[in-house]
Order: C-alpha cells, then sequence, then structure tokens
C-alpha cells in the first residue's frame, strides 16, 4: 500500500486510475483494418532495440475500432513490426502506436511500454466494400484501405500461419514493446525494460468468421513529431477486414537497461 487511504491501481493516482488493476484488457465488438506490407529493413532498422533484430523484411498496419473493453470505447492505429530476439523466435515490435482515449494510452504506456499518443483514428467501410482506416495527428500520418472482394474462412488463414499463429478461431499475435521510467537530475538512473506481452484476437461468429481479403493500399506521412514515413514501404503482401473479440495480456520482462542523462 503507498496511500494512507489505500491503492485502488497501480496507475497514478493511485485512488482513482485510468485503468482497470489488472494485467489483461478485454475487448468485444472489434473491428480492424489490416495491411501486411514488405519494407525496406534499413528503414526500421534505428527503431528497434539493441539486440533486437527484424525476422522479416515486412511490417503491420492496422487500425481498429473497440466497440466496447475494460478501458473504454476507442480506436487504435499501431505499425508493427516481425522481429526477434534472444528466447524468441518471432514477435512484433510496435515503434508507433496511437489510441483515442486516455485510459488506454495510459494503460498501454504504463502496463506495456506501448509507445501511445493521442490522435485522430477513423475506419469505416463504405457503400462501395472498401474499408478505410485513417490516422491524424496534425496531418495524415497513415491510410489504409481494404478492398472486401473476397470472404476467407478460417482454414484459408493458414496461409499467413507463420505470422499469425492460429488455434481454431483465434489467433494469438506476441508483442514486443520499450517500457521506460526516466532518469531523475540528481543521479537516480531510469530504467527501460524490453516487455513481451499478447494480443488474443477471436474471430466472431464462430459458425461464420467476419474475415475479408481484396486488393489493399497503405500510405504513411509524416511529421517532425512523427516521421511514420521514414518507413519505407516496398509492397503490399495482403489486406483483410476481421470482426471478432479480443484480449491482450502482459507476459514478462525480456531485457533491462539502465538510462542516464549522460
Amino acid at each position: 500500500m503507498v496511500l494512507k487511504g489505500g491503492d485502488k491501481g497501480f496507475g497514478i493516482p493511485l485512488n482513482a486510475p485510468l485503468y482497470p488493476r489488472s494485467s489483461t484488457i478485454s475487448y468485444s465488438k472489434v473491428r480492424v483494418a489490416l495491411v501486411l506490407a514488405n519494407i525496406d529493413p534499413k528503414s526500421v532498422d534505428p527503431l528497434l532495440p539493441e539486440g533486437v533484430d527484424l525476422a522479416l523484411e515486412m511490417a503491420a498496419f492496422w487500425v481498429g475500432d473497440y466497440g466496447l473493453s475494460t478501458v473504454g470505447i476507442y480506436r487504435e492505429a499501431l505499425i508493427a513490426l516481425p522481429v526477434k530476439t534472444e528466447g524468441i523466435e518471432l514477435a512484433y515490435y510496435i515503434p508507433y502506436i496511437y489510441v483515442t482515449n486516455d485510459a488506454a494510452m495510459a494503460a498501454g504506456r504504463e502496463l506495456a511500454g506501448a509507445p501511445k499518443k493521442l490522435a485522430d483514428i477513423k475506419l469505416v467501410v463504405n457503400d462501395y466494400g472498401l474499408a478505410i482506416g485513417t490516422l491524424d495527428r496534425g496531418g495524415e500520418l497513415m491510410r489504409v484501405e481494404v478492398a472486401l472482394s473476397s470472404r476467407l474462412g478460417l482454414e484459408q488463414l493458414d496461409a499467413f500461419k507463420a505470422l499469425m499463429p492460429r488455434t481454431d478461431n483465434v489467433v494469438t499475435f506476441p508483442l514486443l514493446s520499450l517500457r521506460t521510467l526516466p532518469p531523475l537530475p540528481d543521479g537516480t538512473p531510469g530504467i527501460a525494460q524490453l516487455i513481451q506481452w499478447y494480443a488474443k484476437f477471436t474471430f466472431t461468429p464462430r459458425e461464420s468468421p467476419q474475415i475479408w481479403t481484396g486488393d489493399a493500399r497503405v500510405k504513411l506521412s509524416g511529421t517532425p513529431f512523427d516521421p511514420l514515413d521514414d518507413i519505407k514501404v516496398t509492397n503490399v503482401i495482403a489486406g483483410f477486414y476481421i470482426e471478432g473479440d479480443m484480449e491482450l495480456g502482459i507476459t514478462r520482462k525480456v531485457k533491462e537497461w539502465r538510462l542516464s542523462w549522460s
């Protein structure tokens, strides 16, 4: 216990935290536009922590709409890079991620080290069957488009099982982020921790899961504060539109570094 009156959570203020006292976050009524694309590996190597290397020359571009969750209703946009490190053959490292509410931002940053920022994010499926996800933060930073031209069965996802490991109607994405506690001017060192976590996505409805694919595009732009366009996309591999439920959970600390002002 830290506060004399008792603690209600891990995030400050401890008597009225922004997110629940739990290592998992649950979601329902999730909609996602997801584009997989090849990238220039030299353009992302500077974004990776020491000892973490790109496992595949590709990236995942995700825009999600979360209809209900234990941290509220919100939308999210992120870029994930398939990486490897000691003891981990494949996980997705997240260099950029944006959300639309403060609870999701605080929980992501404080628990997992997900570098979340607030932004304007939209996901729509228009009358022409085109799923469009946009991320705007002082200008449009990312845009993904997926044409919903073919509906897939779960077994057809196995063509991508190396990237999206599936058990029945559940795909689990292993994730990595860098959580930090900054140093203090008096010389007290800070800490950086490589945190392993996961996103478990359950396709719904089980009898007829909503999985669509088709021609896809991704466009990146940037500002000095959000240089997403430093990542160079060379070719789009595939695009998906999916619906379901989701769970995020924290697994463990993988590595740790000391931080100082020098």
